[in-house]
């Protein structure tokens, strides 16, 4: 990358334009989309084309087409900040029909993707203020998504917890899972002045999801320390509903300190850039004012084509009748084909437990030469994953005396793969990916073994 320091910036320019996991990632994955349309495409988060749901939105985008006067409007004037008042209203009746949330339009604000939504919330809950304290944004359960890692305008603004590495299964060890340490989160929450806690749930990399009492107790954290709890609901429930548990689905976390996002992207509409945030007032009165200052007003086209079907409710039906089960079995299959792909190759590897999201956390602890060297390696067979160096971020206040030997050394050993791709790419993906570990993991073996006959 060009250095952009002798361009004299700002320190704003200098934070959000220099080099990052999320920016290398993303400009491999067009590249490999643009130019090497032989690759086996198992990184990036795109989500399954499900000819059912595609059909949803060819039908309604049919609809909306033929409504003149909404079409030429959508395309001719701009929505308020907040976004289209009618889409508002219709979420929000939604949310309240079905959870039995008392909420309205004032608690609702569209963002161009939720990716800037969480922009505008980090760095308004995080960072420097007024009075010169340094707010800290906690991430209570790291490995945590990469795309949050270089979102903050003020420096070092995260601070996150190892997560514990638990094993649902005590005769199990090659299935693991993350917990929250509450010890550590308690520690952290006395010594920094935090201004936000943040979770994905489910959790990317890892499709781990936080338990109800571990959001409970964090909830508790946020109230306790006057924070507010941000829980990113991207491939959770109620859409796009890509999770193990069907309750999971059907109940919405909701507490007085909680923000909530959402995201047209996993449920089939990427390309759209639209994401809603779910907030009490003041905090949407802030992000439209952001919005209107840095972008004007937010793409109306996902709001046109979606509102009918969350006035209907149908955009909830059609995830519990179809995306639902579509990534359940997806799921199952996906677990089933690596660990066979792993056994014959001999290749002894951790799986999170897969509770959601379409990602499986692979975890290969004899991996002595990191992750990214490993997808580097199968880069070059033409197969795309996304290394898990760069998901562990905001560690460095843990001393080395109270790191986890076990999980630091997981840190370097870490592949998050996708299945969401068509399942016979996966299926040739899976066998190359253990294939490559194997040749890597025995040249590792050669080289120490060469060293010690010297």
């Amino acid at each position: 990358m060009t250095d952009f320091f002798d361009l004299d910036l700002s320190i704003f320019g200098e934070s959000l334009s220099r080099g990052s996991g999320i920016l290398d990632l993303m400009n491999d994955l067009g590249e490999a989309v643009s130019f090497r349309r032989d690759m086996l495409m198992l990184g990036g988060g795109n989500p399954a084309i499900i000819p059912e749901i595609q059909a949803l939105w060819r039908e309604s985008a049919k609809a909306f087409l033929a409504d003149q006067t909404a079409f030429d409007k959508s395309l001719a004037s701009y929505d308020p900040p907040q976004g289209d008042p009618s889409f508002l209203n219709a979420f929000a009746k939604m949310f309240c029909d079905r959870f039995d949330i008392s909420i309205n339009s004032n608690n609702i604000a569209v963002v161009s993707g939720a990716q800037l939504g969480a922009f505008c919330l980090l760095n308004l809950l995080g960072g420097k203020t007024s009075d010169g304290r340094r707010k800290k944004i906690l991430i209570p359960a790291s490995p945590e998504y990469v795309g949050y890692a270089d979102m903050g305008v003020e420096p070092d603004m995260f601070v996150a917890c190892p997560a514990k590495i638990t094993y649902p299964d005590p005769n199990d060890s090659s299935t693991f899972k993350y917990a929250v340490d509450f010890d550590m989160v308690e520690q952290v929450v006395a010594k920094e002045d935090v201004g936000a806690i943040l979770i994905s749930r489910p959790t990317n990399p890892s499709g781990n999801v936080l338990t109800r009492d571990e959001l409970t107790r964090l909830e508790e954290f946020a109230e306790r320390i006057g924070a507010w709890f941000i829980i990113d609901n991207a491939y959770g429930g109620p859409f796009p509903g890509i999770l193990e548990d069907p309750a999971e689905i059907d109940s919405i976390f909701w507490g007085k300190k909680t923000i909530l996002s959402f995201s047209l992207s996993k449920i089939g509409l990427p390309g759209l850039r639209t994401g809603i945030l779910v907030a009490p007032p003041e905090i949407i009165e802030r992000v439209s004012a952001i919005t209107a200052i840095v972008g004007l007003a937010n793409n109306s086209i996902g709001q046109r084509i979606t509102k009918p079907l969350f006035e209907s409710g149908e955009i909830l039906d059609a995830c519990r009748s179809i995306v639902y089960p579509y990534y359940r079995k997806r799921r199952a299959e996906a677990v089933r084909l690596l660990r066979d792909s792993l056994r014959r190759a001999g290749v002894e590897a951790k799986l999170h437990k897969s509770e959601g999201a379409f990602f499986l956390w692979m975890w290969i602890p004899a991996l002595k030469a990191g992750s990214t060297t490993l997808y580097q390696k199968l880069k070059e067979q033409r197969v795309f994953v996304i290394p898990g160096d760069n998901f562990f971020y905001g560690l460095d206040h843990v001393s080395e005396s109270k790191m986890d030997p076990t999980f630091d050394s997981s840190r370097s050993q870490m592949l998050r793969i996708s299945f969401s791709a068509p399942e016979d790419i996966v299926d040739k993906g899976f066998r190359i990916i253990a294939e490559t570990i194997a040749k890597l993991l025995d040249s590792t073996k050669d080289n120490i073994n060469k060293i010690g006959n010297v």
